[in-house]
């Protein structure tokens, strides 16, 4: 089976839908499958006059260059599988070439149509995010990455119950217990030391991503043992992700805390594996995700996971994870001291739950989509 994959614009700087496309390049022609790549250049974007130009420079890449060299390869395809939905719009341009496409949330579609509380999408966001739902409606087949991806983009009455598909993510790249030793030195060489455990936190600074609540659990911890005189549980709040915005760095400064905050951005794939590695715990109390890709990675690094007991985190995380309320820091501190006696137990939980989602499983469930894409696309000629 001849396979096109078309992927994300490189400068759009989407590491996970990079690291998505890169995985199944590897594993597709495991299963048999022969694999070309589809991606736009970086062409006019370089002559930007300035930042606030780049967006639009980026579309003429993207939207406008970019089209003829699609149309010519999928020429080639038996089938095409376009990586991302957001690249939905790519779709009326395969011709009759029988096409698939992942869909990895719909949060973005929500927000377009007013139901993400404080996301003010614009004009042009909302005709980008009508192309990219034309794109769907086109589609041979959806592969949805997670049920609750699949279950809102049926809500939302986006496509045909018959021609969408589950193709549960595999972890994106090597994610594996570091040893001690090793763990030790790239921690120590992010600033981290092994005699301060510490409290995880993966993610960007939306509010979905509900670091607040993070903060404000870290400070629940350290006032809960101040008042019962005993030493915290964890010594230090690590995000990987940006810097703290003005309110929640005032509100660390507020409760004594700030000088025990770390931040790290620019991560080796290495020094990632180790944060997990060496983590207390990963505290990820999102709430809305299209699958949560810090739940596998902290379990399949030996990390504790305790993550919002919402969809999907509570349907991938298994019995690997503590589930609790996103909306209630002390609950959140109560339950990760509670757990602590059982901190081994959950670290090997989390890594038999993680086994169940590798790369190879994830391929073999596109493999079938593609056959089922063709085999539509096929009933329609």
């Amino acid at each position: 089976m001849k396979v096109l994959l078309v992927a994300n614009y490189e400068p759009d700087a989407q590491n996970s839908m990079l690291a998505f496309r890169r995985v199944l390049e590897r594993e597709l022609p495991r299963l048999g499958c022969e694999v070309r790549v589809a991606a736009p250049p970086q062409r006019v974007l370089r002559f930007a006059p300035s930042a606030r130009w780049r967006k639009w420079f980026a579309y003429i890449d993207k939207f406008v260059l970019f089209i003829p060299s699609l149309v010519r390869q999928a020429r080639w395809a038996d089938v095409v599988h376009v990586t991302d939905h957001s690249n939905g719009m790519y779709i009326p341009w395969l011709g009759s070439r029988p096409a698939a496409i992942t869909c990895h949330d719909v949060i973005a579609i929500q927000a377009a149509r007013g139901m993400v509380e404080g996301w003010h999408v614009g004009r042009s966001g909302r005709l980008f995010q009508r192309l990219i739902v034309r794109g769907l409606a086109r589609a041979d087949v959806i592969a949805c990455v997670s049920d609750l991806t699949r279950r809102d983009l049926l809500a939302l009455d986006l496509a045909q119950p018959s021609k969408v598909v589950l193709a549960r993510n595999g972890l994106n790249d090597e994610f594996l217990p570091v040893p001690p030793a090793e763990s030790q030195a790239l921690l120590a060489r992010l600033g981290l030391r092994p005699q301060e455990p510490y409290l995880l936190h993966v993610g960007a600074d939306l509010p979905r991503k509900n670091r607040r609540r993070v903060l404000e659990t870290f400070i629940a911890l350290h006032e809960r043992a101040a008042a019962a005189s005993r030493p915290a549980l964890v010594q230090r709040l690590v995000f990987v992700g940006p810097e703290l915005g003005p309110e929640l760095a005032q509100l660390a400064q507020r409760h004594v805390v700030a000088d025990r905050i770390t931040t790290l951005q620019g991560l080796s794939h290495a020094e990632l594996r180790a944060a997990y590695a060496g983590a207390t715990a990963l505290l990820f109390p999102s709430l809305q995700e299209g699958f949560g890709w810090p739940v596998i990675e902290a379990q399949a690094c030996g990390c504790p996971v305790f993550t919002s007991d919402l969809a999907p985190m509570n349907e991938i995380g298994g019995e690997g994870a503590v589930y609790v309320d996103p909306d209630d820091p002390v609950a959140m501190a109560e339950a990760i001291e509670l757990a602590t006696p059982r901190l081994a137990e959950l670290r090997q939980e989390g890594l038999a739950n993680a086994a169940l989602y590798t790369p190879g499983q994830m391929a073999a469930a596109y493999v079938a989509a593609y056959r089922l894409a063709i085999e539509k696309h096929e009933a329609k000629r």
